[in-house]
This record gives C-alpha cells, structure tokens and sequence, in this order.
C-alpha cells in the first residue's frame, strides 16, 4: 500500500457545490476518494450527468481539484 493523503470530496447538488456535506477521506489518489465516497467508479469526463463530484487534495501544494461525473 503506498502513501495515503486526505481528500475533500463535495458533491454538486442543484448546480451548486455543496461544502457543507463535504467529506474527508483517506486516499492514495484522487480517484479512489470518489469511490470511497459514491461507490462505483466515476468518469472525468460527461456531459449528461446524475452525480458530480470534486475531489481535492488537502495540503500545501495540492493540485487543482479533479471533478468527476455519473453518466
């Protein structure tokens, strides 16, 4: 098992992101705190959505969230 990293995962409600239902997971990458989260494996592209998601690494030098969608 490799280094773990906290991850904020919010989900997108209404077209709103929703940072008070955030969730904080640990994680070896982005990808795997979504499915932590939701379940199932996301995609990081769709256009018609049911669930969208931002995934984001906490800590100094973190990189911009990913975003991932239910299609």
């Amino acid at each position: 098992m490799g280094t773990m990293d906290i991850y904020e995962v919010e989900l997108c409600r209404r077209g709103r992101w929703d940072q008070q239902d955030a969730r904080f997971v640990a994680a070896s990458d982005a990808d795997e705190a979504a499915y932590k989260v939701i379940g199932e494996h996301l995609h990081t592209d769709g256009e018609r959505t049911k669930i969208r998601l931002r995934v984001r690494r906490l800590g100094n030098g973190s990189p911009p969230p990913k975003l991932f969608y239910v299609t």
